[in-house]
């Protein structure tokens, strides 16, 4: 069988790695020139909490000549344009692409290649790309989980595959209710990675500006209601029901507030990697956030006016329309809610 990651940045280096390491014939496929030519040289290294420098075969999209059974897809949204067709061209016709990307990558996926070759794949573990040829392992060896299901929620043979081979890299889980678990976690970053974006600062910072939390309150509360007109239920996270933090008044959302910060408290030193992309100049992950529930609200007949406005905050950010203050977090104008 013949597998190949297309985004090898710092899990798809330690993804493959570990994978090349347990016998897969897997191929490293990234455009980084430097990074692919240091991982053939001499091997990929991973540092952190694991200790690893394993041989790999690494190539650029150019490069690639092979047909591939499975394709684990790591690479950023922004680069689907880019990535895809090579996806497409050398993927096998019965074969199998594992979308691992963030938000609800499955439909983008689909569109390249059919929904029929398509499984869904979250990745449970972090990382840190340090350098060509190394990546840095932040999560401990024995939390890096993988969740893998159809998109019908159907137990198939390829899902059960696939899990097999990942075992090889960490703790894969088959799950019937895949949309659910990616709504839950694209909740939870819609709310507060975008608006740590927003005022350019941490988890903390948003919850600290009765501003920032209520804006943040009010995309998790746009999010419920578009994926309740979808049909999706959202699955738990660390023992909290997402939509617990429903509100409909404001009575309500003072009620529930304190509830963010049990949450969220544990992880306010989290800085949103799409505070990263627009301070390096890259094009942030925005429309793969809080782009879906706009997108999907539009789809489902649900407004979705706070999420619209920190899309346009983001891209101004990014375009340099706006400067990287927490003050953005004033060009959010809030529903008025009835008082109870």
């Amino acid at each position: 069988m013949k597998l190949a990651i297309m985004g090898a940045g710092s899990l798809g280096t330690i993804a493959g790695a570990l994978l090349t390491k347990s016998g897969y014939d897997i191929d490293l496929i990234d455009v980084n020139v430097e990074h692919v030519r240091t991982l053939n040289k001499k091997g990929a290294k991973i540092i952190g909490l694991m200790d690893l420098v394993q041989p790999v075969k690494a190539l650029t999209p150019d490069e690639m000549t092979a047909e591939y059974d499975i394709i684990f897809y790591l690479t950023k949204t922004t680069q689907n344009a880019s990535a895809l067709p090579y996806v497409a061209k050398h993927l096998k016709p019965n074969g199998v692409v594992v979308a691992m990307q963030n938000g609800i990558p499955e439909e983008a996926v689909g569109q390249a290649v059919g929904p029929e070759r398509v499984l869904g794949g979250i990745v449970g573990w972090g990382a840190t790309w340090v350098e060509p040829g190394v990546s840095k392992l932040t999560s401990k060896p024995e939390n890096m989980t993988y969740d893998i299901g159809e998109l019908d929620g159907k137990e198939t043979e390829r899902v059960n595959q696939v899990v097999e081979i990942l075992k090889g890299a960490g703790i894969p889980e088959k799950h019937s209710n895949l949309i659910g678990i990616r709504w839950t976690k694209l909740t939870i970053n819609c709310a507060f990675s975008t608006m740590s974006a927003v005022v350019a600062g941490t988890y903390g910072d948003v919850l600290d500006s009765p501003r920032a939390l209520s804006s943040a309150a009010n995309i998790w509360r746009e999010s419920l209601a578009v994926a309740k007109a979808a049909g999706v239920v959202p699955e738990m996270f660390q023992g909290f029901d997402i939509r617990d933090f429903d509100f409909s008044t404001q009575q309500e959302l003072d009620q529930k507030l304190p509830m963010f910060h049990e949450l969220l408290g544990p992880h306010r030193n989290i800085r949103t990697g799409m505070l990263y992309d627009i301070e390096g100049g890259r094009e942030p992950e925005i429309d793969t956030y809080n782009g879906i529930i706009c997108k999907w609200g539009e789809r489902h007949g649900v407004a979705t006016p706070v999420n619209d406005q920190v899309v346009a905050i983001v891209k101004g950010m990014w375009e340099v329309k706006y400067k990287i203050e927490p003050a953005n977090v004033d060009r959010i104008t809030l529903p008025t809610l009835p008082a109870k």
